[in-house]
């Protein structure tokens, strides 16, 4: 540019002493001044490098492919979780198992996240983002695929225990997933993260909520097995397109790894991880901990004990999902809704989470007597 710009300059000189030499040599003559062209500046990238049109249209496109692809996982992986409410309990009965076990299956996926979402974090730093997050999703894939053998085991105390290690392998395989996901959105569009989370909370909705309507109609086609190989068939692709993408950085994960373990291991730089009980004791987090834990809990509780009372009453295994839906449904239709309330500026968040926490409440009160 600046070459350019010198150029245009020295023409500029050039044509000036051409004109004041003209006049000189006849004078009187008025000679209108020469028009100096203005050179066309490519465009500029938000780092300052200059990139083509195509470049730019390029990485565009690959960042919604990216985007896409994490919220179509994100909701196949969050389907695989409520997947087995239209059918299992009623299955789970037929074999011999009580209502606590079916709940304990219902229950390990949740935990197993709860208890390995902290551990993923150094899997993160020191393997890279897109590892892990391929490698949760082939974990979801395989343990979804190994779940639909459990229909042919006979042994009572067999079967519960092949349900309950996948689901185990299940949740491990989310946790990685899911939490990979929000770095790798992070990393995506540093500008428009809060807008990309949004858009994930809503494929996360989705999930819950198409997960039993379609888990109810795949077992009224094709039986116990086939919800599970179309969710693990449904993961592939997404798989494929994350791989072919997102750039590899496992490389730079392990170097920055080493290289700050290093400088802690010298005391040139303090640990950055705070200890969970220094975050628990703070009254605020704890408060907002019980909330998220007593506000997500309804969709887990109503699955193992609510589909036994429906089925007296319900039509087919399509129409329980299709009830287990409403919550997801109606989880994804408020939740931008909600997030605007939140504002500081206009209901705030503590208002919110007292109007969730109270209409929760109510739903709970009127559910129990229903039945």
């Amino acid at each position: 540019r600046l070459s350019r710009q010198q150029a245009a300059r020295n023409a500029a000189g050039t044509t000036a002493e051409d004109a004041r030499g003209t006049r000189s040599a006849l004078p009187g003559a008025r000679l209108p001044a020469p028009a100096v062209a203005r050179l066309p500046e490519p465009m500029a990238s938000h780092d300052g490098l200059r990139k083509p049109p195509r470049a730019v249209s390029s990485g565009r496109t690959t960042k919604c492919v990216v985007l896409v692809c994490i919220n179509l996982s994100n909701l196949v992986c969050h389907s695989v979780y409520s997947v087995l409410a239209s059918f299992f309990p009623q299955e789970a009965r037929a074999k011999g198992l009580s209502d606590e076990p079916i709940g304990l299956v219902f229950a390990i996926f949740a935990a197993v996240i709860f208890v390995a979402a902290p551990f993923v974090s150094h899997a993160l730093t020191r393997y890279g983002k897109r590892q892990v997050y391929v490698a949760g999703l082939a974990i979801v894939a395989l343990g979804t695929v190994c779940f639909a053998m459990a229909a042919s085991i006979e042994s009572l105390p067999g079967y519960f225990l092949w349900c309950l290690c996948l689901r185990c392998v299940q949740g491990f395989g989310s946790a990685l997933e899911e939490t990979a996901a929000y770095a790798l959105i992070a990393d995506v569009d540093p500008d428009a993260v809060s807008f990309n989370l949004g858009i994930t909370e809503i494929s996360t909705g989705l999930g819950y909520m198409v997960g039993p309507t379609v888990g109810g109609i795949l077992f009224a086609l094709g039986g116990f097995a086939a919800p599970f190989i179309c969710i693990a068939a449904a993961l592939v692709p997404a798989l494929l397109l994350i791989i072919w993408t997102v750039p590899d950085d496992s490389a730079a994960a392990r170097a920055a790894s080493l290289a700050r373990d290093q400088q802690v291991a010298g005391g040139l730089q303090e640990s950055a991880m705070m200890p969970l009980q220094n975050l628990l004791v703070r009254p605020q987090i704890l408060a907002i901990a019980l909330t998220a834990v007593l506000g997500n809990s309804d969709y887990a509780f109503l699955e193992p004990t609510l589909a036994g009372h429906v089925e007296a009453i319900a039509a087919s295994s399509t129409s329980v999902g299709m009830l287990f839906s409403v919550t997801s449904l109606t989880y994804t239709v408020c939740s931008p809704v909600m997030g605007w309330l939140s504002h500081k500026h206009r209901l705030g968040p503590r208002t919110v989470i007292l109007l969730g926490t109270a209409f929760q409440s109510a739903g709970f009160l009127l559910i129990g007597p229903s039945p």
